[in-house]
């Protein structure tokens, strides 16, 4: 007589099948919804921070703020998953911290001084997807189709059609600027790739970003800087501390990581080509800058280019399984 414990249950292909699409539809759409959070982070972050920097407040007077709340508010994930050199080694975190954090945003900042909002949405966010391809291919040895090398035009394309206006007007000092963000692209790309691998969580990545840009700034901050949040308006100070501290310290990072994790760098640095749009558009009303024709049409060429630079199809967005949705940190 069979014994009736070793009854197996077939289970059908097509309903293992069906079962693994509806979970990689659920983990796009909650991956796209995270990616799309981050463009209204990102444009809301370089409007404030364009504002702040033509104001009272200087770039390290905005980095202060920026990563003091959300060192504050995150402390605990690291004291309960740890500070990060004994989970993914200290040049990861180095790396991690280099990428968004204190050297990032310095960099970023700075640029802002010498070009509009319109430019840092273009040349350093439209751009960054750009060099999350190149980095992922070195790293993950990622061989370019010819719609990507389309893309890499179109981006060089409009990253000069943006920077003309400065390129050859020495006394405006845009150029400068379109540089810095160049860089500040280069820097959030491998923040991004390095985190693609190291296997943490979102919400561990954003508290050692802040909590290690903190500790690198506030020290010279008050005794080489002269810090101006003392005497700043306090609706100024609370203003970037809303938008520097939360939104893009706290919000943006942790959807950014959470779209990396489920679409992949490329596809998850992809989204951001929408940024340019949106921080050109807030722009007008909130900063009275308004691109011009020329302008908008290499806004448009970047966008294009981005998409195509980090062409993916949708097979390949990783699917998180129950097996792999185990193994990921729960942060």
């Amino acid at each position: 007589m069979a014994n009736p414990m070793n009854i197996v249950i077939a289970v059908p292909a097509g309903s293992r099948a069906m079962t693994r699409n509806a979970a990689g539809r659920r983990n796009l759409i909650l991956g796209v919804t995270s990616g799309l959070l981050v463009v209204l982070c990102w444009a809301g972050w370089v409007v404030a921070t364009r504002f702040a920097v033509t104001t009272h407040l200087r770039p390290v007077d905005v980095a202060f703020l920026r990563y003091l709340v959300p060192a504050v508010v995150l402390l605990p994930v690291l004291l309960r998953r740890g500070f990060g050199p004994r989970q993914i080694g200290v040049m990861h975190t180095a790396m991690l911290v280099a990428g968004a954090g204190l050297p990032f945003l310095l960099v970023a900042s700075t640029g802002m001084k010498f070009a509009p909002a319109s430019d840092v949405g273009a040349v350093m966010v439209g751009t960054m997807p750009v060099f999350v391809a190149v980095f992922s291919a070195f790293v993950n040895r990622e061989r370019f189709e010819r719609v990507r090398v389309l893309g890499f035009l179109l981006v060089v394309l409009g990253i000069a059609g943006i920077a003309a206006h400065g390129l050859f007007d020495f006394h405006s000092g845009a150029w400068r600027g379109h540089l810095l963000f160049l860089a500040g692209a280069a820097m959030y790309a491998i923040f991004t790739v390095t985190f693609r691998r190291s296997g943490i969580g979102p919400w561990q990545a954003a508290a050692i970003v802040n909590f290690y840009s903190l500790l690198l700034i506030a020290p010279v901050y008050f005794l080489a800087c002269e810090p101006r949040v003392l005497s700043a308006a306090p609706g100024e100070i609370l203003t970037q501390a809303l938008m520097q501290g939360v939104v893009a310290g706290i919000v943006a990072l942790y959807f950014y990581g959470d779209a990396v994790r489920r679409l992949g760098a490329s596809r998850a640095a992809v989204l951001g080509s929408f940024t340019p749009v949106v921080a050109a558009l807030a722009g007008i009303p909130l900063l009275g800058e308004v691109p011009n024709a020329v302008a908008w049409l290499a806004i448009l060429a970047v966008s294009a280019g981005v998409v195509l630079a980090s062409h993916g199809s949708a097979a390949s967005a990783p699917t998180l399984t129950s097996a792999s949705r185990a193994r990921l940190p729960r942060n």
